[in-house]
């Protein structure tokens, strides 16, 4: 194992070890100061997520004592976001269907609103008020500005007011900074007592961390079936058609969802085809250091939460990915073993320190999959699996996505492992008999 894996391999073990230390630092402050709970929403009224995130936190505070403050944000930085135009277009088309299986609201057909638009809507919600009433006007801008609502919009400035416009620029950047200092880079996102809760998807946290603080109740964010996701998924045959799934080795996302994708495939018959692509460090974009260090804490909470073992990590960067690439493309795809052995790599690098580009501990991995030695050791002398993971990369462009694991059935492409649950329930539905 290199210096530099073993260096990033013990600081994000001790990084990930670390959380139970935060909750009850911040435990002992929320004491000290009388006990009240306070949560921060980082806004942006062009951001769908943040829109339903509003919408939940009402929920929230309707049922526990917690007050949230709104914060408008400026836009991500370009390292912090790579794809904004594809991420917008993916998150209007996200939000449609989670709105519908959350029970909350966002139009169908919504487009990405005008500049100016936001530009007014975050002119309301810098003006300094209660954060309850900040709450109800956020969800009202919401519905104004994504139902593409003028009147209302200017309606809403002229019943509650609005900073000047020369001051929201400085405002929203000021804040970002501020976004940054705490830990994380998007917005959509709530902060509770040093801990990220992103959007919708990640607030059942949130409520189990009150629960282990003594409060009671439940807010209903439980997902349902989406409507309409059926006919999307469903073949021209009325079939499941197969998924494809683009992923990376470094991804912890991506290691994630292999488990949920063999559950998939041995549960219902449904065929899965892997794409690996390269990491994007290795594609020339830079990953801050926030970004780096919340995937990998998210990734922890949503693995111990699935039972999936994750937490000893060698980082694979460099010679270790190109391994795995060669691997897979000559031996796994070939073979039918591309579920397996990608398992077996990234558990190996996720939970297990295993060092990728160390050869004696590829080869265990491969074999563990079912790949013989002298296969793996022929593979990493081909480098025309760079061919084929530029195909890749140049094909989950084309889906109009940017990032991993990025998952493609029928007519119907999403991004991230929180889909697979959704596409589950799907597909468990269209393929049960009538």
């Amino acid at each position: 194992m290199s210096a530099k894996s073993q260096v990033v391999g013990a600081g994000l073990n001790a990084y990930l070890n670390s959380r139970p230390a935060k909750y009850a630092l911040h435990n002992f402050g929320r004491l000290l100061r009388g006990g009240r709970r306070h949560a921060r929403l980082y806004y942006r009224a062009d951001d769908p997520y943040s829109h339903l995130l509003v919408q939940a936190a009402r929920r929230l505070v309707s049922t526990y004592p917690l007050e949230i403050g709104i914060i408008p944000v400026a836009h991500p930085s370009i390292a912090a976001n790579p794809a904004p135009e594809m991420l917008q277009n993916h998150a209007i088309r996200d939000a449609t269907l989670l709105a519908e299986s959350y029970g909350l609201s966002f139009p169908r057909g919504a487009g990405a609103p005008s500049e100016d638009r936001s530009r007014r809507a975050h002119a309301v919600l810098l003006e300094p008020r209660p954060a309850e009433e900040q709450l109800q006007i956020a969800a009202e801008i919401g519905e104004a500005v994504w139902s593409d609502d003028g009147a209302a919009l200017a309606a809403i400035v002229e019943r509650y007011g609005s900073v000047s416009g020369e001051e929201v620029r400085p405002a929203l950047e000021a804040n970002y900074a501020a976004l940054e200092r705490a830990g994380h880079y998007q917005p959509g996102m709530l902060y509770y007592g040093g801990e990220w809760y992103w959007g919708i998807d990640r607030l059942h946290y949130l409520e189990e961390r009150f629960r282990r603080e003594g409060l009671e109740g439940s807010v209903d964010l439980t997902r349902g079936p989406a409507p309409h996701l059926g006919s999307i998924i469903r073949g021209a045959d009325g079939s499941t058609p197969r998924i494809e799934a683009f992923v990376s080795f470094r991804s912890p996302y991506s290691y994630l969802s292999i488990p949920q994708l063999i559950e998939l495939r041995d549960r219902y018959g449904v065929d899965i085809t892997l794409h690996p692509v390269l990491p994007m460090v290795m594609r020339g974009l830079a990953v801050p250091r926030a970004k780096r260090l919340y995937i990998v804490h998210d990734a922890k909470r949503e693995a111990d939460r699935q039972g999936i073992p994750f937490g000893h990590v060698c980082d694979p960067l460099g010679k270790g990915i190109g391994y795995c690439m060669a691997v897979f493309f000559s031996c796994a795809a070939s073979e039918g073993r591309e579920l397996e052995f990608a398992h077996s790599v990234m558990q190996g690098i996720w939970s297990e320190a295993r060092d990728v580009a160390h050869i004696p501990d590829l080869v265990f991995l491969a074999e563990r999959a079912g790949i013989r030695e002298a296969e793996v050791r022929a593979a990493i002398e081909d480098r025309s699996w760079k061919d084929e993971a530029k195909a890749n990369r140049e094909a989950l462009t084309d889906l109009g996505l940017w990032g991993v694991p990025a998952i493609r059935i029928g007519s119907y492409s999403t991004w991230g492992q929180d889909r697979i649950p959704m596409l589950e329930a799907e597909i468990a539905r269209v393929s049960s008999p009538a």
